[in-house]
């Protein structure tokens, strides 16, 4: 009996899948007469009969005929404004990948011509797609799934679209989904993916356009169809600056530091790896590394004002160096008259001087003389007069800065000079 059961059933399931024919048939001439309602009911009726039948069973001469049809049938309706959307779409890719996947197991690529045609339209269809829901939509999820498909449709061409990769890190990492991001990032590091483009003037109306690859460029200036090729610098460096922020907000110490060698090893001379590299150290708070980093940096910028001001802040409130913090934020004074935080950091040094002589005025033995009390005196309001000096500039530049309006009472009033308290009080009761 079992001997009898799978033939018969084979051919009823071949039999079955043979009056698909005509549904297939009815299909593609509905969609030839523009009927793509009728199309779409005889495609989705031989849908329905096809996947009822074991993939053994169907009939190798019909399937590609049936994937094309769908392909085709599936993208007039994307096509159409009525029936346009994701799921439209994503049924015409899926049939045209199909076509290829059964072709190829057949051995030879026929039908599926046309789909390795319609695929590159499709692939930039979900691209169009997926930038309409990202800046008119704000509809980031619906973005990701179409940058994805668009990659996906590429990749059955056996494309690698390194592009839209790109695109699609970038927003994952926007909609935090840190994870994603991630995997991508790294990816495009290990493809080496620049993200260099080409441009050139077109010659037909004078417009600056953007090219797919330098050989397409190349041939267009030969014909002198374009003219005044343009290269855009590489945008790699980013995809570490991106990484390495991650690593830093999720404390992976380990990873960063692996990864900011290797950027800073392939980029030793960007700005933006060398500043997070430098927050790295001042986050452990390991100051010598971060001054370290500080002086690699003034290297190449002597005279950067803020890299001056913040090694002049590390040597003085971190590591207690205090000639050395004069010394930096002098320097930065001088590289900018204005930069109103060293001014302020000077004045508030020359306090702390001034507090060492209070604390040996304290100290003095009950016999001490009025000459050792006025000399440790006169040396503290020498110290106090430094202090009020850059206080005062402080002010001028930065009149509502309650810091500046505290330190200099304080140091008015240190000094005795106490119309000046009620001056400067004033002023901060006004803040």
């Amino acid at each position: 009996m079992k001997k009898v059961i799978l033939p018969v059933l084979f051919f009823a399931a071949f039999t079955a899948h043979a009056q698909d024919g005509p549904t297939i048939s009815s299909a593609k001439i509905a969609l030839n007469a523009g009927d793509l309602v009728e199309a779409k009911k005889y495609i989705d009726e031989a849908k329905a009969s096809i996947d009822a039948i074991a993939s053994e069973a169907r009939n190798p001469k019909l399937m590609p005929k049936y994937f094309l049809y769908r392909g085709d049938i599936y993208y007039a309706l994307f096509s159409d404004p009525s029936s346009k959307s994701m799921e439209t779409l994503n049924e015409a890719a899926a049939a045209y990948g199909d076509l290829l996947d059964y072709e190829t197991k057949l051995g030879k690529i026929k039908l599926g011509l046309a789909a390795q045609e319609k695929l590159p339209l499709l692939a930039q269809a979900y691209v169009q797609m997926a930038e309409d829901y990202n800046f008119n939509q704000n509809d980031k999820k619906s973005a990701i799934q179409a940058y994805e498909s668009a990659i996906a449709t590429r990749g059955k061409l056996g494309q690698l679209d390194t592009t839209n990769i790109s695109y699609l890190a970038y927003l994952s990492a926007e909609v935090g989904d840190k994870v994603k991001a991630e995997e991508l990032f790294k990816r495009l590091i290990q493809l080496d993916y620049k993200g260099i483009q080409w441009t050139a003037v077109l010659a037909e109306d004078g417009k600056r356009y953007p090219f797919p690859d330098k050989a397409t460029l190349d041939m267009y200036l030969k014909l002198e169809k374009a003219s005044d090729a343009q290269r855009s610098e590489s945008i790699q460096v980013d995809f570490y600056v991106r990484l390495l922020f991650m690593y830093i907000e999720a404390k992976r110490s380990a990873d960063f530091d692996l990864l900011v060698a290797e950027a800073r090893a392939k980029f030793p001379s960007n700005d933006d790896l060398l500043k997070l590299e430098l927050q790295a150290y001042l986050d452990r708070e390991d100051f010598k590394g971060a001054i370290s980093k500080l002086e690699e940096a003034l290297i190449k910028e002597p005279s950067n004002p803020l890299y001056l001001y913040n090694a002049g802040f590390l040597h003085h409130q971190k590591l207690k160096n205090i000639p050395k913090g004069i010394e930096y934020y002098q320097k930065a004074i001088d590289s900018d008259a204005n930069y109103v935080d060293a001014i302020y950091m000077l004045g508030l040094v020359y306090i702390d001087e001034s507090n060492k002589y209070v604390e040996q005025i304290n100290g003095l033995p009950r016999n001490a003389t009025q000459k050792q009390f006025d000399e440790l005196d006169k040396k503290k309001n020498a110290e106090l007069q430094k202090s009020l000096t850059f206080f005062e500039r402080a002010y001028v530049l930065s009149p509502k800065d309650s810091s500046t309006l505290e330190a200099l009472r304080e140091v008015y009033y240190k000094l005795g000079k106490y119309d000046d308290v009620k001056r400067i009080a004033a002023a901060i009761s006004e803040l």
